[in-house]
């Protein structure tokens, strides 16, 4: 294959209709006996997997990370967490326990693509794919097709190296690398391990639930910023004065090319600095784990701060399964081992959600984990023309009409608000559209998962993806406000919560305060925008309840426009009374009809404006304008105008 050694991994390949690539698993079973598996995704995502070589050498489990269950105990079966979990999936003694293996995960559980039967054969002990011939004619037929999959194809056929070669890239990156913690104390250095490993009781759970001690203090860059936290003695942020990335625990792997991602925004007269003034503070707070709400956004340094959350993101993600593949190699190495010793995982795997208003904020995101993750002459990413047909900015043309700057960046590109998309890391690739539950990351916005989650009452619904869930981003948290709020709140609503299935989970390797249903508290959640508005304020304050506390930047923006209008203007400010929350918007409305409406009645009050902030509201008033045969125009995110063949919003 190409002078390289090729590596069975108890499939072999064929080609069909369409070139479409196609796997079929085998266990080399008797002469006579053969079985074979195809898996499908649950989700309308499409899995594309990958081998990741597991991290080899030996090191003492105790040493290697500290567990959460140290201080837990039980008096009876009855009072174990894990048994309690356990009952709430049904009998325990019919749970398959599966192994968390990457190398079996990864490279034998390839979806099947295509409808076509493929005829297997036995012959002298072998296995001999055949094609029709109908099929073969067919297939000279799609030239153009087998054009546009063939550098797909290459790069998913690059990544069948042999298992030699990977795992010796690996123990060589990893000895490279940092390794992984080894502290034997209570006090670990790095702020993963530190996070991963806190041990917290049910008093501890009690005080977090508190309201929040406030501690004020003023940054450089960021400005008066306030830090939250429930704790008797907090660790307060600071920022990092370090001058490497290694002295940060960020990974070699990703730090070897933040230099040249990251140049842009660094200063020329300075070449050892890693990070610019704001990407430095911003880096300190994500890297310390604490929840971070900055309202500062604007087109001028979002590439800025993505840059940041994208290095912080993978950083999480990268030392999150080098712990996991380490674990596997002791354990199948030993199989004596006290597996209680190697809690490293979730109820589920995906670790990281990020919310994005477009899918041209996903496809950015993307192609920064590619840059940073994967050399630029080695990036085997699967599914990487669709992506780029899907979430580019393919045919998407710029408007001729001029706009603000912001508006400019804010409807850039794709800005398709109904997309989920799920990423894959392995250790020579990056796999797109794969299903969530072999995800590592998931980017979408609130309509593509509220769609996914469902409502009450819907027969398909599923959220178990969301369970585990140790980092959530919400950038752009702005435009959510101008599409639908409600799905920001449903998505809240429905992350940490007990899930309706196994999903082939290994409950040996949960870690403790996962089974106790305290993951909402180990949770980071960082939100950008670009304005200070209530309903933000409350998402910060009401959903999120890290241990490590949370940094908000206050910096007061003065945005009174009406202040500077020269002809003065009355403001006349009307109250209302409402019996019960759930009548408000109906209260709302009728006041609006019987006393402000017939006041604008006559011919002089012509030209009016209303503006009217929520959607369910403005929908409410057209159709009583519309009723009632009132002569109007109306306006709203969804309209869209044609002007000389071209869409304007």
């Amino acid at each position: 294959m190409r002078g390289k050694r090729s590596r069975h991994r108890g499939g072999i390949r064929g080609r069909g209709r369409g070139s479409k690539k196609r796997r079929v698993d085998k266990c080399r079973p008797s002469p006579g006996q053969m079985s074979s598996e195809i898996h499908e995704s649950n989700l309308p995502s499409t899995a594309n997997t990958a081998h990741a070589g597991s991290l080899t050498g030996k090191m003492d489990p105790a040493s290697l990370l500290k567990t959460a269950d140290d201080d837990w105990s039980s008096e009876s079966e009855e009072e174990s967490p894990l048994d309690l979990l356990l009952s709430s999936f049904g009998d325990k003694k019919n749970l398959t326990r599966m192994k968390y293996d990457d190398n079996k995960e990864e490279g034998d559980e390839d979806n099947v693509e295509g409808d076509e039967d493929i005829d297997l054969s036995d012959d002298n002990s072998s296995y001999k794919y055949e094609i029709d011939e109908k099929n073969a004619r067919q297939e000279e037929l799609v030239d153009n097709e087998d054009e546009e999959n063939k550098e797909q194809d290459e790069n998913e056929e690059n990544e069948d190296v042999d298992e030699g070669d990977e795992d010796e890239e690996e123990n060589g990156d990893d000895a490279d690398d940092e390794s992984i913690e080894t502290s034997t104390g209570v006090e670990y250095k790095d702020p993963f391990f530190r996070r991963v490993n806190h041990v917290m009781e049910q008093k501890d759970i009690d005080r977090l639930k508190e309201k929040p001690g406030t501690i004020e203090m003023k940054w450089p860059q960021l400005g008066q910023i306030k830090f939250q936290s429930s704790e008797k003695n907090p660790t307060q942020p600071q920022i990092c004065q370090e001058s490497k990335l290694s002295e940060l625990y960020v990974r070699k792997r990703i730090s070897e090319r933040w230099q040249d991602v990251n140049k842009e925004y660094l200063n020329a007269a300075n070449p050892d600095e890693v990070f610019s003034p704001l990407q430095r503070e911003i880096f300190s707070i994500m890297n310390g784990y604490k929840d971070l709400l900055y309202c500062n956004r604007t087109h001028h340094n979002a590439e800025e701060l993505r840059l940041t959350y994208c290095l912080h993101v993978l950083n999480h993600i990268v030392k999150s399964r080098q712990v996991v593949l380490k674990h596997n190699t002791m354990l199948s190495q030993n199989q004596e081992l006290d597996t209680d010793e190697f809690r490293d995982q979730g109820l589920t795997r995906p670790r990281i959600l990020i919310l994005v208003p477009f899918r041209d904020a996903a496809w950015k995101i993307v192609n920064m984990f590619a840059k940073l993750l994967l050399p630029a002459d080695q990036q085997q990413i699967s599914h990487r023309k669709r992506f780029n047909q899907e979430y580019g900015d393919q045919g998407h043309e710029s408007s001729k009409i001029k706009r603000p700057d912001d508006f400019e960046a804010t409807f850039a590109g794709n800005i398709d608000d109904h997309f989920r998309l799920g990423i894959g890391i392995s250790r020579k690739s990056m796999r797109l559209y794969t299903d969530f539950y072999k995800s590592d990351i998931i980017i979408a916005s609130p309509l593509g998962l509220r769609t996914v989650i469902g409502a009450e009452g819907d027969k398909h619904r599923d959220w178990d993806f969301l369970s585990s869930v140790e980092v959530l981003i919400i950038d752009q948290a702005d435009v959510f406000l101008m599409q639908n709020w409600e799905h920001i709140m449903h998505i809240m609503d429905h992350l940490h919560l007990q899930p309706k299935k196994a999903h082939d989970v290994d409950f040996s390797r949960v870690r403790m305060w996962t089974l106790n249903g305290w993951s909402s508290y180990y949770r980071q959640t960082l939100v950008f925008n670009e304005v200070n508005v209530p309903e933000i304020n409350a998402l910060f304050n009401k959903k999120c309840f890290n241990f490590s506390g949370g940094v908000a930047v206050v910096n007061r923006q003065i945005m009174a426009s009406i202040c500077h209008v020269t002809t003065q203007l009355p403001q006349v400010f009307h109250k209302l009374n409402c019996s019960c929350y759930p009548n408000e918007a109906k209260t709302r409305f009728d006041f609006f009809i019987t006393k402000i409406l017939p006041q604008y009645s006559d011919a002089v009050m012509s030209r009016t404006l209303i503006y009217i902030p929520s959607y369910f509201d403005f929908v409410r008033v057209r159709n009583h304008f519309r009723k009632n045969d009132l002569n109007f125009a109306q306006i709203c995110e969804y309209s869209l105008v044609l002007l000389g063949g071209e869409r304007q919003l």
